[in-house]
């Protein structure tokens, strides 16, 4: 597990001239084994913070400090992304898939017996030996998911993994991963534009916009959510409010 303070971050780009600020004084504080949600308009700079964190691109300004299973491990830590779209390879199959990041572990053994209990875990033993074109979107999506899991980082970043399902599969990935998040105690990071969707998952959800953070509410409702109730009812339309009243950073 690994918890995530971030101080003063900022990522410029410069295009045709033009610098570009994805992302301007980001403070946020991620609790080790919490389940985050980071919810706001396209363009906000959501992606671009997961991007980071994961060290797929390299900030401008700012520091980024790892608390790993309770000790400082500086700006370098073991961390799993889940993008939008599963990229799977068409040519290994769902158990081939998932033991890729697993590829250079010598311990066959190890990773024979890590993939069978996500392949488990995920509900994709019978489908071990198809391949990506002979599954479901939503299963792809715990095939990507399981790939991660596997990797097993102390740190979990998820990029709108559920934003191409249908209602009927993604209700059901959400489920899936609040238990994922339950058992293993994972640190999860879950970029989302779906208020309901932020609301039903995170135990806080944090809002951006134009590359800032707005608010941060923490969601004090127990797992399973009912959505159809008075609180979150409440907690959905103050989140909403937040997102589309003029912004007061901080």
């Amino acid at each position: 597990m690994a918890g995530v303070t971030v101080k003063d971050l900022s990522k410029k780009y410069h295009i045709n001239g033009r610098i570009i600020e994805a992302l301007s004084g980001v403070n946020l504080s991620i609790g080790d084994g919490s389940f985050i949600t980071v919810v706001g308009r396209s363009g906000c700079g959501k992606t671009t913070l997961l991007r980071i964190l994961c060290g797929l691109e390299e900030k401008t300004a700012g520091e980024i400090v790892f608390n790993c299973n309770g000790g400082y491990s500086g700006e370098k830590i073991k961390a799993g992304i889940v993008f939008q779209e599963p990229r799977l390879m068409p040519w290994l199959t769902v158990e081939q898939n998932m033991a890729f990041s697993l590829m250079k572990n010598d311990d066959r053994h190890l990773v024979k017996t890590r993939v069978y209990e996500h392949l488990d875990m995920l509900g994709l033993t019978a489908f071990k030996d198809a391949y990506p074109s002979q599954i479901s979107g939503g299963m792809a999506q715990r095939v990507a998911l399981g790939r991660t899991l596997c990797y097993d980082p102390d740190l979990i970043l998820m990029d709108e993994p559920l934003g191409a399902l249908d209602a009927f599969n993604r209700r059901k990935l959400q489920n899936e991963l609040v238990e994922i998040f339950l058992k293993s105690g994972k640190t999860i990071v879950f970029v989302t534009h779906d208020v309901d969707e932020a609301v039903y998952m995170g135990q806080k959800v944090v809002v951006m916009d134009k590359g800032k953070v707005m608010d941060e509410t923490l969601i004090d409702m127990p797992y399973p959510r009912q959505v159809t109730s008075k609180e979150f009812f409440e907690m959905r339309e103050e989140i909403l409010c937040t997102i589309l009243k003029e912004p007061e950073y901080r």
